[in-house]
């Protein structure tokens, strides 16, 4: 898990705003050559939702960026605050996923990119300040 500066902006705010969010990014310590590479992603707010907000009314997804042995950009899909968010609280948004394969043996490693989230009144995009270091690393056998 690590806490990331983010630069996010919306219909409701275009002005970019600095905000941390915490994101943590999970795979497998090691995976075969050819196998799936599957990638979990968990996203919590770090500054309170202006208003209520009902379960799965927020909804998003986050660019993963992969170095090491392979570079290339996947899209976890699926956040969604699983459960009621009360205004003046944090949002903790869960089950975000993706899948590669694992083509090269190496370490691979994860970092989290941009983050695209939608409730029902506005959409949300954030962007890192500056480039997210590595929170996750595979071994490719």
């Amino acid at each position: 898990m690590g806490r990331f500066i983010y630069l996010s902006s919306s219909t409701r705010q275009p002005e970019p705003e600095e905000s941390d969010i915490e994101i943590t990014i999970t795979t497998a310590d090691e995976v075969k050559q050819g196998d799936a590479l599957h990638i979990e992603v968990t996203l919590r707010t770090l500054h309170p939702t202006i208003k209520d907000r009902p379960a799965r009314d927020i909804n998003g997804e986050v660019t993963i960026v992969v170095g090491g042995a392979e570079e290339r950009e996947v899209v976890a899909t699926g956040l969604t605050n699983t459960n009621r968010v009360f205004a003046g609280k944090n949002v903790l948004l869960t089950g975000g996923h993706a899948t590669i394969t694992a083509e090269r043996a190496g370490t691979y490693t994860f970092a989290p990119g941009e983050i695209e989230v939608s409730t029902s009144d506005y959409p949300l995009r954030s962007v890192p300040k500056a480039p997210n270091p590595v929170d996750s690393e595979t071994t490719v056998l």
